[in-house]
């Protein structure tokens, strides 16, 4: 039998033979001939921008598990700049919800009833309760979106972290809705993912590849290429179940930034308007502390995180409340005890 030592080292191996076939030494010659691009495919951002951007985002977080069910924590915030200023900043109520696998949630339904005034038409039955969270967080979002649409002027911008893309059928209405309601009153909308699992070719990373022909050719930065016009390069099998709503961009916002990412439009918008969300979008991606990231949406995040003390604090008051009902440590530890926390004392 083949040593662990000699074992070890093939896997590394293996593994970084398999990054290196997903990027090959040739991966921007590659993807200049699949998608046709040259310079001019690139379109450079404009820095000024002269009305707000508004950031949308999210936080969940499992609070205990059982097994048969979990208990979750979720919450978004929304921030608006104009400028340097912040002009709006508003968290939800922290939710406090159960996320069980299987069939239907009560929770989901009463959330997304509070929030849209109306059921929603998919049961939320993955078996996944992390899944599960992600929705709920979901929900607030395009809840706090909307709210925001409808304040907005004429020319502002929306900035969702992800997608525009659902991940639940309940929503397929709402993302439909939030959108009609932005065209109607004029404001701009646009999602930025920070990490995005799309590719080309079937299966090379593409916002590498935008990268890499971007310094080939020299383009300066900002500068932002659509991917997705011809309709034949993208692998769209993760959103094969969906209707695409978006063209799909890579963009690099500032002449400092670490790296690329992938946006997404709404493939209705004229080429004015395309320019003028990049444009806002560079013109946020200043800041320091995430160079090439619109600040906003770092402020979002920031501030709508659910960080370990808050998550203990809701453990501490679940526990609080177990007691109340007659309920002692023992019973705790039968329905969430977790022989890792016991590994991890040692």
């Amino acid at each position: 039998m083949t040593d662990p030592e000699t074992l070890y080292r093939d896997a590394i191996r293996r593994i970084a033979g398999r990054i290196r076939e997903t990027v090959p030494e040739d991966l921007a010659g590659r993807f200049a001939t699949a998608g046709g691009f040259d310079a001019p495919s690139y379109r450079h951002c404009r820095g000024k921008f002269d009305g707000a951007v508004c950031a949308v985002d999210g936080s969940n977080s499992i609070i205990l598990d059982a097994g048969s069910f979990a208990v979750a924590a979720v919450r978004a915030s929304v921030s608006t700049y104009a400028g340097n200023t912040r002009l709006c900043h508003r968290t939800t109520p922290l939710y406090v919800v159960t996320v069980n696998p299987g069939a239907g949630n009560e929770d989901f339904d009463t959330l997304f009833y509070d929030c849209f005034h109306c059921s929603p038409k998919a049961h939320l039955d993955h078996d996944d309760p992390v899944r599960n969270t992600a929705v709920m967080r979901d929900t607030l979002e395009y809840w706090a979106a909307t709210e925001m649409a409808a304040e907005l002027d004429a020319g502002d911008l929306i900035v969702l972290d992800g997608t525009l893309q659902v991940r639940h059928a309940s929503h397929d209405e709402v993302i439909e809705s939030l959108l009609n309601l932005c065209n109607l009153r004029g404001v701009l909308i646009a999602a930025v993912t920070k990490r995005t699992s799309l590719t080309w070719g079937g299966g090379y990373p593409i916002v590498p590849a935008a990268e890499g022909l971007a310094r080939d050719l020299s383009v300066p930065e900002p500068w932002y290429l659509c991917v997705s016009a011809d309709g034949g390069l993208i692998d769209r099998q993760e959103t094969r179940s969906w209707k695409q709503r978006g063209e799909q961009y890579v963009a690099r916002l500032h002449r400092r930034a670490d790296r690329a990412f992938k946006v997404e439009i709404p493939k209705f918008y004229s080429p004015e308007k395309v320019e003028r969300v990049f444009s806002a979008l560079a013109s946020f991606a200043d800041d320091g502390r995430v160079t090439g990231y619109p600040y906003p949406l770092l402020d979002a995040h920031q501030t709508t995180k659910i960080g370990r003390d808050a998550i203990e604090q809701v453990r501490q008051n679940i526990i609080r409340e177990m007691d109340l009902l007659g309920m002692n440590l023992a019973d705790y530890t039968g329905i969430f005890g977790d022989y890792h926390d016991e590994f991890d004392r040692y």
